[in-house]
This record gives structure tokens, sequence and C-alpha cells, in this order.
């Protein structure tokens, strides 16, 4: 009964998805929260909703926490174009068998740029600096056997020379192994939260609103900024163990084999679809691949990493990524994580 229930639930999903694409783009602030986090999903061109399971987690599908079984600490680095950096950390610590908490900081830079007016065009030796920053908690249980569920709380600021601007923002997550074939269903919920809107001191001006009164000048006043939503999206995929040790369809213990499909809904842009595949030989080497669909930036992903682990000890793995953003240039993630 249940598989039939999900299916339902994604087979209503994928109408969404298949409706009239609308184009939003540039309706949002926080774009950065569009920037996927990890080398493994990046090159699974963000198929995961079904089949992230580690630290990455948090920013995919907050119930994938769940399946981290050890404390770990991740670090990705993403050379984004126009020289802007992305970097993403995060730390897990398991409560038992069934329950995970972790804390995530994901930071968008760049570097100094030199300030401009119309009358100093190229520059008037002063500098100033932009980034944009996100912090989360998260916190995923297993339910029964077969249903987890997770939730993160995020505090989002972006900050240019002397303004910024905040926002709290939740995301929700379910993940359902059906027992069936090693079918896997996952369903996430991103970036429902407040709006944003710019403030600071270079906003604060003083005007004149009677130039024939001499005695109300220089009256303080705010120059008006809108607010803007942030990026939110809505995400179902399926995760098929095509082969593996466990619930898998064809079972080994050498060979893994993961294909994932993920569907996408956005409030400012078109629906769109991501294909993955992942191959691992005994948990140690993986070689992975995706593609986007209706995607004006992104096409092709590839990557690899290698894993080494101890049982009852340490683990260590690193992951690397290469995606070619069309007109913008080849982006390159690497990952690294640790386990105790």
């Amino acid at each position: 009964m249940r598989i039939i229930i999900h299916a339902i639930v994604f087979s209503i999903s994928l109408n969404i998805v298949s409706a009239q694409e609308t184009n939003k783009a540039g309706t949002s602030a926080a774009q950065f929260l569009k920037i996927g986090v990890g080398a493994r999903e990046i090159a699974m061109a963000g198929a995961t909703a079904a089949t992230v399971n580690n630290e990455n987690s948090m920013y995919w599908n907050p119930a994938g926490l769940v399946g981290v079984k050890r404390i770990s600490v991740t670090a990705s680095y993403t050379n984004w174009f126009a020289d802007l950096e992305h970097n993403y950390f995060g730390l897990v610590l398991p409560v038992g068998d069934d329950q995970s908490i972790g804390i995530s900081a994901t930071v968008l830079s760049m570097g100094k740029m030199e300030v401009t007016t119309e009358l100093n065009p190229t520059g008037t030796g002063e500098f100033f600096e932009a980034s944009d920053v996100a912090v989360g908690l998260t916190y995923s249980a297993r339910l029964v056997d077969f249903f987890s569920f997770g939730a993160t709380v995020k505090y989002i600021t972006q900050s240019i020379y002397n303004e910024s601007a905040t926002a709290i923002a939740l995301d929700l997550g379910t993940h359902l192994n059906t027992g069936y074939a090693g079918l896997k269903i996952g369903m996430s919920f991103s970036n429902f939260g407040s709006k944003m809107k710019l403030e600071g001191r270079d906003l604060l001006k003083t005007y004149d609103p009677n130039p024939n009164n001499a005695s109300n000048t220089e009256v303080k006043s705010n120059l008006k900024t809108e607010e803007w939503e942030i990026p939110t999206n809505f995400r179902v995929g399926v995760g098929w163990d095509i082969i593996g040790r466990y619930d898998a369809a064809m079972i080994s213990n050498e060979h893994k084999l993961v294909a994932a499909l993920d569907a996408n809904h956005p409030n400012d842009g078109p629906e769109n679809l991501a294909f993955g595949m992942e191959y691992m030989w005994r948990e140690l080497v993986s070689f992975r691949s995706g593609y986007h669909v209706n995607d004006d930036v992104r096409r092709w992903t590839v990557g690899m990493g290698l894993n080494w682990s101890i049982p009852n000890s340490l683990a260590i793995g690193v992951d690397y990524a290469f995606a070619n953003l069309v007109n913008l240039g080849d982006v390159h993630s690497f990952t690294i994580k640790l386990g105790f």
C-alpha cells in the first residue's frame, strides 16, 4: 500500500513539472542558495532527493541525514564563474541509530572591488566587498524502518558594501524506501521563509522638505528598498539501486550501480529535470555522471570519488565533479569528508 500511495504522489508531482513553463528569472534574492553542494551530488546533476544519505543531505534533502552513522565533517569548494568562490561546511552528530543532528554553513565570496562613481568611473581608490552566507541547523529521524523525515532551519544573509539583507528559512524533506527492487522516493521543499530587504547606512539620506523654511533642513530619511522572495524549490526524486549489497534489484558484494531522476519546481524559473548515475567498486572508487534537462545554463556533469574506511575507526573520502555552464565556462568542485 505504501508503494501505491507514494507512486501516486510522485505521479502528481511529475504532472506539476510538466505543466506550462514560466520563467521568473531575477525575481528572487539569495540566488546563491541555488548553487548545489557536494562534488558527489553535483556530478550526478543534483538528482539526489532519493539517493543522498551523507553530510550534504542538509542541503538536498534533510531526511537523508539519518543515513550518517558516525560523527562526520565535510568541506566542499567550488570555483564558481566570475572569480566567485563557493564553500560549504557540514558537521553531523548521530543520536542513536535513528536520529541525526547537523550544522552546515554555505559561503559565497568574491574578491575586493573598487568603488566607482559618475565622477570617477575608473575607480575612487576605495574598495568594498560582497558575500552571501547561510547557516543551518538540521534534524533528521527515521520514524519507521522504511520512512524518514528531516528539517533544516537556516539563517540567510547577503551583504554588499555597507548594506545587508537577512532572512529565516525552513527546509523539509522525506525519504521512503519502498522495499521493492531497490526503489527509493525522496521529496524536499527548500527555502520556505521570509523575504529579504536591503538596509544599511548608505541608504540614510537627508533632505529639505521645505526650502522656504530655514529651520527645517537636513531631515533624516531612508531610501526605500523593495522586499524580495528567496528562491524556493520543490524537489521530488526516484532512486534505483540497480546493483548493490542489500535491497538492490541485483545483489553484488563488489559492485554498486545507482540511477536517479529528480523533478524540480522552482518559484523563479521553469520546471526542470535532472538525471544522475553512480557506479561504485568495492565501496572504494566511484564514477558518476548526470544531465540537466530544460536548464538554460547547465548540461552534462561528471565526477569521481575515492573512499577509504577502517571499521569502527576513521573514514576518509575525496570527491571531484566537473560541470560545464555553457556560456559561463567550466566549474570544478572538490569535497573532502571525514568520519570518526
